[in-house]
C-alpha cells in the first residue's frame, strides 16, 4: 500500500470514527469497545474505496448494516 493509500485509509476511519460517534454521542471508549466487538476499523481499512465517496451519514449508514450483519 503506498504512503498516500495509507494516509486517506487512517483519515477515512478518522471520519468514519468522528462520524457514527457524533450520531450515537459516544465516547472515545465506548466506539473502542464496539470496535473490538465488530471490528468496525478493520471494515474500514480493508475497503477505504468504498467510504471514500461517502457522505458522513452514509459512513454511519453503511456501519450500522456492517454491525447489523455481524
Amino acid at each position: 500500500m503506498s504512503e498516500r493509500r495509507l494516509n486517506n485509509t487512517i483519515f477515512l476511519m478518522f471520519l468514519v470514527t468522528e462520524n457514527y460517534k457524533k450520531k450515537y454521542g459516544l465516547s472515545a471508549h465506548e466506539f473502542l469497545e464496539l470496535d473490538k466487538k465488530y471490528a468496525i476499523l478493520n471494515y474500514v481499512s480493508e475497503c477505504p474505496d468504498i467510504f471514500d465517496s461517502m457522505s458522513a451519514q452514509e459512513m454511519v449508514e453503511e456501519v450500522e448494516q456492517y454491525v447489523s450483519e455481524a
